[in-house]
């Protein structure tokens, strides 16, 4: 329970009661990882009901659907997608980037990849309200990046040994994790499958083939993971799994 509190707090702006850092408290962080997602997603759908109910226009629902995963975590995914982009758009070398991440300004393609996120976001979200099995299909996403998001991490090596995310690698339990990492990734395509089985599958191929590009880049060009990267991972496989949702119900 005390990892549950330390996931929730870390990754959420939830409020939690405070619990130590320590090594045993630590060791279930990342089974839990998955559990926001599922907060999201139901956040997500209480919306789209909310909206349907009260007949919303569509811009409305995708306004506000787009904001809630960065309400909820605070942006600390997209922190590291802006800093992740500014720092491949540099094309310098491991040093060059590594001081990018680092760097706490903000430079211009952070801004500019952002702003195209949320346009691409935003449009994805508009075709979709006229789809309840897209929206649930969608909703359910949100679980699914979370645990290949650990995937990701179990199965990359850091690029230092220092920083948050990798004291939590450190004292995660690895068997445990797997296992029930597992289970959320079964458990969510399955619910995905069961509302849309089309897009569910594209959505699935498309994360696969995101994690061995995305993992090669991040080996050749910052020399292994980081937080930042992370949130570069989670925030381009929510936006890459909407898509594949969203292009499977407009085609079906």
């Amino acid at each position: 329970m005390r990892s549950l509190i330390i996931a929730l707090s870390m990754f959420t702006r939830i409020p939690m009661p405070r619990v130590e850092w320590k090594k045993e408290n630590m060791r279930f962080i990342f089974c839990w990882f998955p559990l926001i997602g599922a907060i999201l997603g139901g956040l997500e759908y209480i919306w789209y009901i909310a909206a349907a109910h009260f007949d919303l226009g569509v811009f409305i629902y995708a306004a506000v659907a787009a904001v809630i995963p960065v309400v909820l975590t605070g942006g600390i995914h997209m922190d590291g997608f802006m800093d992740t982009c500014d720092a491949l758009c540099s094309h310098g070398d491991k040093e060059k980037m590594q001081q990018i991440l680092e760097d706490p300004h903000t430079g211009a393609f952070a801004i500019i990849y952002t702003f195209v996120y949320f346009i691409i976001y935003f449009g994805a979200l508009t075709q979709l309200y006229s789809s309840p099995r897209a929206v649930i299909c969608f909703c359910c996403s949100y679980v699914f990046v979370r645990a290949m998001a650990v995937v990701f991490l179990m199965s990359t090596k850091f690029s230092k040994n220092e920083g948050l995310l990798y004291t939590l690698a450190e004292h995660n339990e690895t068997v445990v994790t797997s296992i029930i990492t597992v289970v959320w990734i079964m458990g969510s395509l399955s619910a995905m499958e069961c509302a849309y089985v089309v897009p569910a599958l594209v959505a699935t191929v498309l994360m696969l083939l995101f994690i061995l590009v995305f993992k090669r880049i991040v080996i050749k060009k910052f020399d292994g993971v980081s937080g930042d990267i992370a949130g570069f991972f989670i925030s381009k496989g929510e936006l890459l799994c909407l898509l594949a949702i969203t292009a499977g119900s407009v085609v079906l």
